[in-house]
């Protein structure tokens, strides 16, 4: 506190606009990672759903089969976006991320924030949803951003 007894603002971590953009390649590797942590997990939600279904015999009812696909996608819809929302929020960081070296920050260098982190687990959907056309810019202009990163105000780096 200082003297006046106002609370001084401190950044929440220090800009790193110097990190370079990450590179295409890079982010494949990431997204591909992230893939599989997400198919993982649903993979166990599936073993559970449809569990019940083949212990039912060879000739199980169709209610046990919905239960197993209801199941499933109960899983992997709320799971994705809640598990890269916390990531972002937490480590400006998903998983696939952490293990190649990259970060995503605000276009000022800045970690996310709470709600920068919540737009871009909304929007990653969104972009993904028809046939991928939201990512299509990553392809093609310098900054690879997406159409999630332009509505959050992110960009992906590199951690050197």
């Amino acid at each position: 506190m200082a003297v006046s007894g106002q609370m001084t603002q401190v950044p929440s971590a220090p800009p790193a606009p110097s990190l370079p953009i990450a590179g295409l390649g890079l982010r494949i590797v990431a997204f591909i990672l992230d893939c599989i942590v997400v198919f993982g997990f649903v993979m166990l939600f599936f073993a559970a759903g449809f569990g019940q279904a083949a212990l039912q015999g060879d000739d199980p009812p169709s209610w046990s089969i919905y239960v197993g696909l209801g199941v499933t996608a109960s899983a992997l819809f709320p799971f994705a976006p809640i598990l890269f929302f916390v990531m972002w929020a937490w480590r400006s960081q998903s998983l696939g991320q952490m293990a190649v070296g990259l970060i995503v920050t605000t276009k000022d260098g800045y970690r996310l924030s709470v709600g920068r982190a919540f737009v871009r687990a909304i929007a990653w959907p969104l972009a993904m949803i028809p046939l991928g056309a939201g990512v299509i810019p990553i392809f093609f202009q310098d900054e690879r951003r997406g159409l999630h990163d332009y509505m959050a105000g992110t960009v992906v780096r590199e951690l050197r």
